[in-house]
């Protein structure tokens, strides 16, 4: 359909990447928990650091996964992270700094590093961790420089056999049930029983919930309509809902149509869709990605898209920012605001609603 230098879709590797949304960013968040006002008036917590620098549970602590259980003898000193930035942003968000991180090449900022990110570094006093890249694959020898005492990887796509050979480094958390297909409620409940923060896990979990509660009712008459998250640079084809695109946007109250449960399981999160059949992909709202406008502009006026029922009514969302995709795609309590205020805007826009 159209050229791509996007990787192929092989959950076990590396997930698809791609491209976002080009609306302003309306405000960064808060690390430090507060009291703010939502767009309705009621008061909301803020997810973020809200606990204690020091652990509540008693260790050891045991931890288990898709790979494995995990022991962990005593408080993590020198956390690292493998795998999507989300991994980070868990550590972060409970007032603990990693040692290293990978390089955020898709969709970071000028430090190589997302502004949700930096913005918690400010605010728990700390210094940028090391950095190293995943281009190839996990970077075993950079991890091992580092010595960790535990290294999260619970959003990645390590195999077993990868997850054997980084134990011998340090214990490992990996992901709760597959590569690339969990909740970001439980990535950040595992990685909080790592850390001996179990509780303060809980509450970030539930300040973030009603943090996206409240500012969903701003979509009013939007919440219930239907959506496709696709990708259109490519062959075409579509996200599941194990995928952390299509979960963000249920959330906010949007609902999967049946061309899209009827045709992926639970543990894929992607679906490539035959070109003849873009008729089919029928929603009310249609998601993608570009990488400039003038991308869009092609993408509005190809024959086969101007088949998807949603880009032919005009209400399609083709995101060209990569940290504004970022945001919702990679979920964590520190990047939840930043995607709120992206993409609740683009929904209402796309579906010609009058913004508050």
């Amino acid at each position: 359909m159209h050229a791509s230098s996007h990787p192929a879709h092989t959950p076990a590797v590396t997930r698809r990447r791609l491209l976002g949304s080009g609306l302003a960013l309306a405000s960064l968040m808060g690390l430090a928990a507060c009291s703010t006002g939502s767009r309705g008036g009621d008061e909301v917590t803020q997810p973020g650091a809200t606990a204690s620098s020091s652990p509540t549970d008693s260790f050891p602590v045991k931890v288990e996964h898709a790979l494995g259980t995990t022991t962990v003898d005593a408080e993590p000193q020198r956390v690292v992270t493998v795998g999507a930035s989300s991994n980070q942003d868990f550590v972060a968000a409970l007032g603990v700094m990693p040692v290293g991180i990978v390089t955020v090449a898709w969709g970071g900022n000028a430090n190589g590093s997302t502004d949700w990110f930096d913005e918690a570094v400010s605010r728990l006093g700390a210094e940028q961790p090391e950095q190293y890249d995943e281009s190839d694959g996990t970077n075993f020898s950079a991890v091992a420089e580092l010595s960790p005492d535990l290294i999260v990887a619970v959003n990645s796509g390590i195999t077993q056999e990868d997850y054997d050979r980084l134990a011998k480094i340090a214990p490992v958390v990996a992901y709760p049930t597959g590569p690339w297909v969990n909740a970001w409620q439980d990535q950040q409940r595992l990685v909080a029983q790592a850390l001996g923060r179990s509780e303060a896990g809980d509450t970030l979990v539930e300040d973030a919930e009603a943090l996206i509660a409240s500012r969903s009712e701003e979509l009013g008459d939007a919440k219930g309509k239907t959506f496709i998250y696709g990708d259109v640079s490519g062959n075409l084809g579509f996200y599941g809902p194990g995928d952390g695109r299509p979960r963000f946007y249920e959330e906010l109250g949007l609902t999967l149509p049946a061309v899209v449960t009827d045709n992926i399981s639970e543990d894929e999160f992607w679906r490539e869709w035959p070109q003849e059949r873009a008729d089919e992909l029928d929603s009310d709202l249609f998601i993608s990605a570009a990488e400039d406008d003038e991308a869009v502009q092609k993408f509005k006026e190809d024959p086969i898209l101007r088949a998807i029922p949603a880009v032919a009514k005009d209400q399609a969302i083709f995101f060209t920012n990569k940290q504004d995709v970022l945001a919702g795609s990679v979920t964590s309590p520190l990047s939840i605001p930043y995607a709120l205020d992206v993409h609740i805007p683009a929904i209402k826009g796309a579906l010609g609603m009058q913004s508050s």
